[in-house]
């Protein structure tokens, strides 16, 4: 593979599993950001910067004015992911996270009455469609067809109705900027930019998307999302081998299901299944919203009251019950096919709320985060046997326990296998003697340095503040972090890595190439000699 596709590929491996991790990051408009203020007073200085509001119905909203620039960012997390889909249902989470940008009965139709009898009779036709396919060899095959027939009628006659992306389209006309979403195993984020005397439009188009859904396009939209499996999980080697190990990783806890759900669920749900599951989830106290920018807190908590504060309320909710069995030994997974061999090495840790995430995380650095890292030294500088070397601690989620993975490609003609015990006998050094006062700065020092990273841009420190709200049920914890990066000690990372990073909790995952098929044997009868 050449230098190019290698890192085409490495960069994809990337974006698959930073989909799935807390983003603090983003990229925005630069404004004006604050000037770092003493470790001293950071936590103080900030606390009196973010307001916040819980609203009547136990919605979250903090308001944070920042910059010069009139321009605001805005940030919603809904505390909803993979994780919370029940069985026979997964994708769901992601799917909806598609349909909040579909529009509702007066954005996005020109003619709401007529659009939603036509998505009733298709509904209608869909169910009796399943209701037979479900019967298996004993499905009336007329009446499927006659069913699959009206549903594609009637798909037809709501996609009249239908006015395309306008939802993205008002946003983009009042100079919003960055309209996306993400949706991960423990969370559904939505976010965007607007000119900072446009706010009101945001709270209007949030309340609206929210409360009165509507499920436009849902089926076209189902299809997309499995040509997204298929693209991204079936045709990617990456895709493949990580929705794989995770399902050899786990056992019993969700997290070993795939974000993107399982075609099988995808290509037998229904809007009703997906409605749900959404009011069963997108309700006010499982949100946290913050709006970051050139803003009055008081404007904003008074839009907050007039639009937000009617979302419905949650009901009673059950939490994931689901504990993954102790793993009581090593576990493995070989993918063979055509692509470039891989290596993943899973081992299981606690989640972001335990005491041991921090010194884990500066495992994480030390291990093979950076160019200074142990591992990306000796495989890709000295040994040069690797392309790349790195490691996501907290993955597929950090809201339970999870994995920390280390990933490698080999360079050619090296062997998974030689990568594979060089990683090991890294891991080994560090349980064996622990790390330098050296490796412990150079750890804290790029750490503080991708936290405070945070406080630049507006959209990042709203993602941030929502994420610990949701995490860690408080979001003044985000301002602790340079305490906790301060706090640990070379021997607290070395009794993390004795204590995860054991052979019992590992999951090995990787991709080989397909063995050469023999070649013919030759049916000319002349000895090489005697030519």
């Amino acid at each position: 593979m050449c230098r190019q596709h290698r890192t085409r590929w490495i960069a994809m491996f990337g974006i698959l599993l930073l989909g799935s991790l807390p983003v603090f990051a983003l990229n925005d408009v630069q404004e004006t950001s604050p000037k770092r203020p003493s470790a001293a007073s950071f936590r103080q200085i900030w606390l009196q910067r973010v307001h916040e509001r819980i609203l009547p119905n136990g919605l979250l909203v903090l308001a944070v004015p920042m910059g010069s620039a009139p321009v605001v960012a805005f940030h919603t997390y809904v505390d909803v992911g993979a994780v919370d889909e029940p069985v026979g249902d997964t994708g769901l989470a992601h799917l909806f996270e598609h349909l909040a940008f579909k529009g509702t009965s007066t954005i996005g139709t020109t003619d709401w009455e007529r659009e939603k009898a036509a998505l009733e009779k298709m509904e209608s036709a869909h169910h009796c469609y399943l209701e037979e396919k479900w019967r298996g060899d004993q499905a009336d095959k007329t009446r499927m067809q006659q069913c699959w027939e009206e549903f594609q009628y009637w798909q037809k006659e709501a996609q009249k109705y239908v006015r395309s992306d306008e939802f993205g389209k008002i946003i983009e006309q009042n100079g919003g900027r960055g309209l996306n979403a993400t949706t991960s195993a423990d969370a559904t984020r939505y976010f965007y930019r607007l000119p900072a005397n446009r706010i009101e439009l945001w709270f209007y188009l949030e309340w609206a998307r929210f409360t009165d859904p509507v499920f436009r396009e849902f089926y076209k939209e189902r299809d997309v999302v499995l040509e997204e499996y298929r693209l991204r999980v079936e045709n990617s080697p990456i895709g493949r081998l990580i929705t794989r190990l995770l399902g050899v990783a786990f056992i019993a806890h969700p997290y070993g299901r795939p974000v993107i759900g399982f075609p099988s669920d995808l290509a037998n749900t229904e809007i009703a299944r997906a409605e749900t599951f959404y009011r069963t989830h997108y309700c006010a106290s499982n949100m946290a919203v913050a709006i970051v920018g050139r803003i009055d807190p008081d404007t904003v908590f008074s839009l907050s009251e007039r639009y937000l504060a009617r979302l419905p309320t949650c009901p009673s909710r059950r939490p994931i019950v689901t504990r993954e069995p102790p793993q009581e030994g090593p576990r493995r997974m070989v993918i063979r096919m055509q692509a470039q061999p891989m290596i993943v090495l899973a081992y299981h840790i606690p989640s972001f709320r335990h005491p041991d995430w921090q010194p884990l995380e500066a495992l994480s650095y030390i291990l093979a985060r950076g160019r200074s890292s142990r591992l990306y030294q000796r495989l890709v500088i000295r040994e040069k046997i690797a392309a790349t070397v790195g490691v996501f601690p907290g993955y597929p989620g950090r809201k339970y326990p999870t994995l920390m993975i280390v990933y490698a490609v080999p360079n050619p003609n090296i062997t998974t296998d030689r990568i594979e015990r060089t990683i090991l006998d890294e891991i080994q050094r560090i349980q064996n003697d622990g790390i330098t006062p050296e490796e412990l700065q150079r750890y804290q020092n790029q750490a503080l340095h991708d936290f405070y990273r945070t406080f630049e841009r507006n959209a990042s420190l709203a993602a941030a503040l929502t994420a610990y709200a949701k995490l860690t049920g408080d979001w003044r914890h985000l301002f602790d972090e340079p305490e906790r990066i301060r706090a640990v000690r070379p021997e607290d990372v070395q009794r993390v890595a004795r204590t995860y990073l054991r052979p019992e909790l590992r999951t090995v995952g990787e991709i080989q190439p397909l063995p050469a098929e023999p070649s013919t044997p030759s049916t000319d009868d002349t000895h090489p000699e005697e030519n």
